[in-house]
């Protein structure tokens, strides 16, 4: 039998991503902790924004993503969904369609963001040798347990998780009168 020969078509190379420049990374890690909270917060809402529109500055990424920028920003997340509106210029004569589009596409980049920063935080916890904790009512409950006895752990469990519900109830309660509000306007 004869030998299946090769096509001569290259093979896509799996490392096309190239990283930037660590110097570039380091300047842009040091001009972003040079900003205040409400500059940075503006830097990260336009460095969200560009990504909806697919533009990527991988520089600006990797300094935001970076051990020394990632918790900043991350605690910075809530106010860019709360009110994106304050973060955004508006285009001039957008309809409220396209508002509640552009907003909606924000808001979904944000959580990618929040997501991506979480990852970051896990990794620097990793690298310590510790696994990150995840939130769970039963650990939460069994801490608070400590010596008591078994009935009263399930009773504690029921109690976090109910806890639990009741945030999850008020964060899209609150999520849905924003979104009322915004489209009232």
């Amino acid at each position: 039998m004869a030998a299946t020969q090769k096509s001569g078509q290259a093979k896509p190379e799996l490392d096309q991503f190239t990283e930037p420049d660590a110097a570039k990374v380091r300047e842009q890690i040091d001009a972003y902790r040079a900003l205040t909270n409400r500059q940075f917060t503006q830097a990260l809402a336009d460095f969200i924004y560009e990504q909806v529109h697919g533009d990527v500055d991988q520089v600006a990424a990797y300094a935001i993503r970076s051990p020394e920028l990632a918790r900043k920003a991350r605690r910075l997340i809530p106010d860019l969904l709360k009110n994106p509106e304050n973060f955004l210029r508006a285009p001039e004569g957008e309809s409220n369609n396209a508002r509640r589009a552009r907003l909606g596409a924000f808001r979904d980049r944000v959580n990618h963001e929040s997501q991506l920063l979480h990852n970051v935080a896990a990794a620097l916890i990793a690298r310590r040798g510790h696994l990150p904790p995840e939130p769970n009512p039963r650990a939460r409950a069994r801490r608070r347990l400590a010596d008591e006895y078994p009935e009263r752990f399930l009773e504690l469990v029921r109690e976090e998780q109910q806890a639990d519900q009741d945030r999850t109830a008020a964060a899209a309660a609150e999520r849905k009168k924003q979104r009322e509000e915004s489209t009232g306007a």
